[in-house]
């Protein structure tokens, strides 16, 4: 089925806006050119100058609906070409005025109209332009015909509505600007609001020191990613980590160096694992690092490939006695088990590393783990 709406208005929503605003002024000029060949038909307006006003009207009318459905005024600062079209109408008004005086109080109208539509699409200086341009395009087309017509265009009237539209047209095109201005600065509370809400969610996800995850949110998170481990029956390791003797670094070397070494943990730490793994900060110098799909063997590889990563000299150039090494406890989610009880084993085997020399790992390798066929066998890795 042909989508009439998608030929005439086209795709992308920006375009199908300017489009449509364009479509509705070119009703106004239908409507406009209506009343104008109804001058002609009672004899009021010389239809020769109609047809020129009918002409040009439809020029503009196509050439401002190609070069915006066509994208064509994308490349244009102002892409809805919302000025060049407002000046169009502008000089339309001016010519109609000029041809048939009996229907100036519509035309004036319509000029107010005009100056209403810049308020919702030009910034307040243009608004204020186009304000006394109008002025200048009708004064004009009221001097031209005082001076030429002056039977048709009596210059008493001619000027009495003169000042009222150079009285009444800048206070509009004031008011269109002042409209604008609330209109731009709502926009930019709006983007400001955005930031600050996004700010106030990162702050509330990441620890700020080290910008990863922080405990509330891996909780949050890892609540949702039990539940489908269960579901798919897909393997979840836990590894609770602990920088070996980070107490000392910040006695020795001071509380900022032992930030640095935070950080420089949780930037290595996020480049040696994978995408779909997430490291958390858990409380102090622990981390979590939850693995989803992924077996004990895999986990102790992962933390094997952190600890070559903290190895390389390149790491602490800036600060080598800042060197620091880490224990973990590596866990799989058993069965149906819940995540507290997971890292409860966790918590164990950490401690359990500690006590064996610190920079190893303790794995956890129950009878239901390998029940259920998620693990191999796996013991406490070799300590330095």
């Amino acid at each position: 089925m042909i989508d009439l709406q998608r030929i005439v208005l086209g795709s992308e929503s920006q375009q199908r806006v300017r489009v449509q605003r364009a479509l509705i002024a070119d009703a106004i000029y239908l409507f406009s050119l209506i009343i104008q060949w109804h001058s002609v038909w009672r004899g009021s307006t010389d239809a020769v100058a109609a047809g020129w006003l009918t002409l040009i009207i439809s020029v503009g009318v196509v050439t401002f609906y190609a070069a915006l459905r066509s994208g064509y005024s994308r490349r244009f600062e102002d892409p809805a070409l919302t000025m060049p079209q407002m000046i169009f109408g502008m000089a339309t008004i001016a010519f109609a005025y000029r041809i048939d005086p009996h229907v100036r109080g519509t035309l004036l109208m319509l000029v107010a109209l005009v100056l209403v539509f810049g308020a919702f699409t030009l910034p307040p200086h243009r608004c204020r332009q186009l304000g006394w341009i109008s002025v200048v395009m009708l004064a004009s087309a009221m001097a031209s015909g005082a001076f030429l017509d002056p039977l048709r265009f009596a210059p008493s009237i001619e000027l009495i509505n003169f000042l009222f539209a150079a009285a009444i047209l800048p206070t509009i095109a004031l008011l269109a600007g002042q409209l604008s201005d609330l209109r731009l600065r709502q926009r930019v509370q709006r983007r400001e609001l955005q930031v600050a809400v996004q700010r106030l969610s990162e702050v509330a996800t990441h620890d700020e020191l080290t910008g990863l995850v922080n405990r509330r949110h891996i909780q949050d998170w890892i609540s949702h990613e039990v539940v489908r481990g269960h579901r798919t029956r897909e393997p979840l390791c836990l590894a609770l980590i602990d920088l070996d003797h980070f107490k000392r670094i910040n006695d020795t070397l001071g509380h900022p160096r032992g930030d640095d070494v935070l950080r420089i943990f949780a930037r290595e730490a996020r480049a040696a694992v994978r995408e779909i793994d997430v490291l958390a900060r858990w409380g102090g110098e622990e981390f979590l690092l939850v693995m989803p799909d992924t077996k004990v063997e895999a986990a102790v590889n992962a933390l094997e490939r952190i600890r070559a990563r903290m190895a390389l000299p390149s790491v602490w150039a800036d600060c080598p006695q800042a060197r620091v090494t880490f224990s973990a406890g590596v866990t799989l989610l058993r069965g149906n088990e819940d995540f507290d009880t997971a890292l409860q084993r966790a918590d164990v085997k950490l401690y359990e590393a500690k006590e064996r020399g610190r920079d190893g790992f303790a794995v956890d390798t129950g009878a239901d783990a390998e029940s259920i066929g998620r693990t191999g066998s796996a013991s406490i890795s070799p300590t330095k």
